[in-house]
């Protein structure tokens, strides 16, 4: 069975469990809803004022879940994940700390270049004679240990601009197309999340991201390479809108939004889901770090966009 996101967006929903599954239910309404928990990738509260007791959220963690708390617009406040996640957990984490700080630049590289190579490639699956397009692969390229030049930030301004409009600004709280960029990064963080402690490694511990008010900078080092799938997946809502000066995230546009979970990828293994080939690709940085040696698997974007890029 395929593993999905469940949402709680709508206030005076009680959530409760029976017999293995949750149980979701709004008396005013007259809705109930019984999901599988072994069914649960992700179980989003974006609502105001949802019940749910201890038990819920024990459950679904043991069940191998997580759950994300919104705060405004979408973004994330805080989340859950299991605290057993691997048997060799303990093994894999001693290894992540040794990692060395020459391999972690080197693994930061490998990660933004290929960022940018696919923010080149959804890029020109919109737009394909647009010139920027050459300078995103240039920058790709050209990317020094560690992104020293800081090419990622200079990759981003080109990129955003040429995808959204020469107005546009990344800008988590602005209620625009921000909204849905918030709503499929955070679907996209909470498989990646899942990932990370699947494969016994210690979200807290990151490669780059290293701020004090981050709590899991891994998984935001390894959501980079993955992120422009989520930019087509907007980019492609954002041209069924009418109006785009005044969004709304519907069910239905959530619904398309978070199918990213099952978009078809193509690896080493054949094609597989995006949430298989996230963790194809975490459990290859797991093996980075017990071999002292780069041996990291990315899908084939060029493939999922059915364009030669």
């Amino acid at each position: 069975m395929d593993k999905q996101i469940v949402e709680i967006s709508n206030d005076d929903f009680v959530l409760s469990l029976k017999r293995g599954f949750l149980v979701i239910e709004n008396k005013k309404q007259g809705i109930k809803h019984d999901i599988p928990l072994d069914n649960i990738m992700s179980l989003i509260i974006s609502a105001n004022n949802t019940v749910m007791s201890k038990n819920i959220i024990n459950s679904i963690c043991e069940y191998g879940g997580n759950i994300i708390f919104c705060g405004k617009n979408y973004v994330p406040v805080s989340i859950t994940m299991p605290y057993e996640g691997h048997w060799l957990t303990g093994v894999r984490v001693k290894q992540q700390i040794d990692c060395s700080r020459p391999m972690q630049k080197k693994i930061w590289k490998s990660i933004v270049q290929h960022k940018i190579y696919n923010q080149a490639a959804v890029l020109k699956y919109f737009f394909p004679l647009n010139s920027n397009i050459e300078r995103l692969r240039l920058l790709s390229k050209n990317i020094l240990s560690d992104d020293t030049r800081n090419n990622e930030g200079i990759a981003a301004g080109i990129y955003f601009k040429a995808m959204f409009g020469k107005k546009f600004v990344r800008n988590r709280l602005n209620a625009d197309v921000n909204l849905l960029l918030n709503y499929t990064y955070m679907v996209l963080r909470a498989i990646v999340a899942r990932a990370v402690v699947g494969n016994g490694l210690l979200p807290q511990w990151g490669i780059k991201h290293c701020t004090r008010t981050n709590t899991m900078p891994l998984v935001d080092d390894l959501i980079e390479p993955f992120r422009a799938l989520a930019d087509k997946l907007v980019f492609e809502e954002l041209e069924r809108l009418i109006d785009i000066e005044n969004i709304e995230l519907t069910p239905e546009i959530k619904r398309r939004l978070s199918s990213i979970i099952s978009m078809p990828l193509q690896t080493k293994k054949g094609e597989v889901s995006l949430t298989d080939a996230v963790q194809d690709f975490v459990a290859s940085l797991a093996q980075s770090f017990e071999v002292k040696k780069i041996v990291l698997r990315y899908p084939n974007v060029d493939d999922a966009l059915n364009k030669d890029v």
